[in-house]
């Protein structure tokens, strides 16, 4: 971003006084750890149905991708499992439905995690006990994200084992980074600059986006039911442009800045983070969001 704008934006009435500065994004920690080593011995219980029943009362008001399916039943002897994620009431959710395509009735259903980038792990268990052949059940999983962490290519790939009576299982999915965005990722404008000054530009990049419809307002609405947080709103020499930040569930902040054209469908989104490594999975979530 032009040191200009950033003087435009420093010019903005923003009051009051200087708040504790921004806490220091953390960074993914690596380790070498197989998937799953010794079998699923530390399967969550499927007692614990009831969280899902909860959390399944809530409405959601942000972006839900479609489902798709991450276990045919070819692979899975019969089992077909399709799922998304979404986020309710401040927790990431794992929205899976479980289809029985084999002739006898399957039982017995758990689920494992393997280590992932953000320490994703199931915070409930699979609330689904005998599927007759033929029949299907849906299962809302709460996930929590302060589990073990290992670095993944791509950043946000979840790798998953599903045990029932007739073997595991195993399938990867993405999970969408916008799930992972907290509902305290809105940083004071004077925060903003000061992080955004002190970010090297090495750890600034860019990213087209394409297809991108709609105001600078209600982008920014969009953009807000999914904890991405608009600090200020600019408009220079024609374009409108939006300063936003979100924080991620493990504490890495990323500031952006989004260029707007009217009646251009392709504006220009500049991220930086001290975590530049998020950016891909940033994008990707912002492509779905203006989609939506």
């Amino acid at each position: 971003m032009k040191e200009s704008l950033i003087g435009d934006l420093l010019s903005m009435d923003i009051g009051g006084p200087p708040p504790a500065a921004a806490p220091a994004p953390a960074a993914a920690s690596a380790s070498n750890v197989d998937l799953l080593a010794g079998g699923l011995d530390v399967l969550v219980s499927a007692a614990t149905g009831l969280l899902g029943d909860i959390f399944g009362a809530a409405a959601a008001s942000s972006y839900v991708p479609p489902k798709q399916c991450w276990l045919p039943a070819d692979k899975g002897k019969g089992l077909e499992i399709s799922g998304t994620f979404s986020r309710q009431g401040g927790q990431p959710r794992m929205e899976m439905t479980f289809t029985n395509k084999a002739m006898q009735a399957m039982s017995g259903f758990a689920i494992q995690f393997n280590k992932n980038s953000f320490g994703v792990y199931p915070a409930g268990g699979v609330s689904v006990g005998a599927l007759a052949a033929g029949a299907s059940a849906e299962l809302p999983l709460p996930l929590a994200t302060t589990g073990p962490v290992q670095r993944m290519e791509p950043l946000n790939n979840l790798q998953v084992a599903i045990k029932n009576n007739v073997d595991v299982f195993y399938f990867a999915c993405l999970i969408p980074a916008h799930i992972l965005f907290t509902e305290d990722g809105q940083l004071d404008k004077r925060v903003f600059l000061t992080t955004w000054k002190e970010i090297p530009a090495a750890n600034e990049v860019q990213h087209t986006l394409s297809n991108v419809s709609g105001t600078a307002d209600s982008i920014a609405h969009k953009m807000t039911l999914n904890n991405i947080f608009t600090i200020a709103k600019r408009n220079v020499e024609g374009q409108d442009m939006l300063y936003q930040s979100l924080k991620l569930t493990n504490n890495i902040w990323v500031l952006l800045e989004l260029k707007l054209q009217p009646g251009n469908p392709e504006a220009t989104l500049s991220l930086k983070s001290r975590t530049v490594e998020v950016a891909t999975c940033i994008f990707q979530a912002y492509e779905s969001i203006l989609k939506w």
